[in-house]
């Protein structure tokens, strides 16, 4: 509901900011009366997955971009009623809408705003990515449009434009009387001084090469898809646009499309150590010493680290997982290192390196819930019983998600990789017999 909203309204900054809140509030699991750590920056949260973040929309970006959208619409939808309607209200000058007086609407206000480049921080976001592709030249006006490079040629030449009698001649028109030396298109309120003749000169030496094409129409061009056109999410990837991250490839592999997407999230959270084991805990404060050690006993300090790879209890479900898939391996001493052998384990093959890929971040998912089940509610599951929700979910996962996954539960327990060899050669076959 809040996007249609914003489609249409400028939110005060007061709003964007509640509604911000709100979403803060809900990803951490918080309310009004009872906040949660924030463990990540929400700047990060809002950048795009191939940034390092979740993709989440930035309220303010997003609602220029979807005001955006009526600007590139007053350019290529001049025949439609609603254009007509705003011509009728505010008025129309050398092919552009009038702003108006102070009584005009709050959304065209705001509107024209985008359309001019005014008010904003981001200057001209608009219209400095706007720009005519020339046909045959009878709908773009010389002065006033973007046609021949960045820059207006009323900005570039303000002052040809001042003295020039006809403000609003079109290219064509202009092309017609020629524009060369002794061309009759130029018609100025007083004769030239001589700096204003070198400034004419140059004027014309960027007219050179202008061909004109009979039969096809002008039109605009959105620079940053010339193909597409203007589009809501390629303008807010553009207003969000930051300096490019080093984004570790391993990252790439917490994201799986049959895997559940909190289950990429705490995984995504685990790869920045902002997930709330002991040791951050105490790093922060919240609990003290002698309560930060890990819930499986031995006495170590509950890091993720130490949860997930180095645990005499946790850590031994990578060997019964080992030893189910029928490889060999050790643990590396990093998250990052251990998710990239894991995944290696079965060679380069595309689908092998998926299917590890769902049992790394599954084994996580199940390793974290066990860790809460014994902290809060005082109950131990067996590491055999996890080996078997392994086989279990893994299998729930792939059959939801594939039509071709026929196996059932036996078989998949005593060979999966059996299991996944004839799926592959399925798909295959599939892929061959289409072709």
């Amino acid at each position: 509901m809040y996007v249609y909203a914003l489609s249409f309204f400028k939110a005060l900054s007061g709003i964007l900011s509640s509604l911000e809140s709100i979403f803060k509030n809900f990803f951490w699991g918080g309310c009004e009366d009872n906040r949660k750590i924030p463990w990540i920056a929400w700047n990060t949260i809002c950048l795009q997955k191939e940034q390092g973040g979740l993709g989440v929309r930035q309220l303010r970006e997003f609602n220029l971009a979807l005001l955006g959208k009526w600007c590139w619409r007053l350019m290529v939808d001049r025949g439609g009623l609603w254009y007509r309607v705003l011509v009728a209200r505010y008025g129309e000058t050398e092919g552009r809408l009038e702003v108006g007086s102070r009584s005009a609407s709050y959304w065209w206000r705001e509107v024209a705003k985008i359309r001019d480049g005014v008010g904003e921080d981001e200057g001209g976001w608009f219209s400095e990515r706007v720009s005519r592709k020339l046909g045959d030249e009878t709908s773009t006006l010389f002065w006033y449009d973007r046609w021949l490079g960045d820059v207006l040629l009323c900005r570039r030449f303000s002052r040809l434009f001042e003295l020039a009698v006809e403000k609003s001649s079109t290219v064509a028109s202009m092309l017609a009387p020629g524009w060369e030396e002794g061309g009759e298109a130029w018609s100025w309120s007083w004769r030239l001084w001589v700096w204003e003749e070198e400034l004419l000169v140059e004027c014309r030496l960027l007219l050179n090469n202008i061909i004109l094409q009979p039969n096809v129409s002008d039109r605009w061009i959105w620079q940053p898809d010339i193909v597409g056109g203007y589009m809501v999410r390629g303008a807010y990837q553009l207003l969000t646009a930051q300096a490019t991250h080093n984004v570790a490839v391993i990252e790439d592999l917490i994201w799986h499309k049959q895997v559940p997407l909190k289950v990429s999230i705490l995984a995504w959270r685990l790869m920045r150590n902002r997930l709330p084991t002991k040791d951050n805990l105490l790093h922060r404060g919240i609990i003290q010493d002698e309560a930060s050690r890990c819930v499986a006993g031995g006495g170590n300090v509950e890091s993720a680290k130490h949860l997930f790879l180095h645990c005499d209890t946790f850590g031994s479900l990578w060997q019964h997982v080992r030893l189910w898939l029928g490889v060999v391996g050790v643990e590396p001493h990093s998250i990052h290192d251990h998710i990239y052998q894991f995944t290696h384990y079965l060679g380069v093959s595309k689908a092998r390196r998926s299917f590890l890929q769902l049992l790394w971040l599954l084994c996580i998912w199940l390793v974290w819930n066990e860790r809460n089940n014994r902290l809060f509610n005082n109950i131990q599951t067996p590491i055999i019983a996890l080996l078997e929700k392994v086989k279990h979910n893994s299998h729930c996962w792939l059959k939801a998600n594939n039509a071709s996954f026929v196996y059932g539960t036996q078989r998949w327990w005593s060979d999966p990789l059996l299991c996944l060899n004839s799926l592959v050669h399925i798909v295959l076959k599939r892929y061959h017999y289409r072709w």
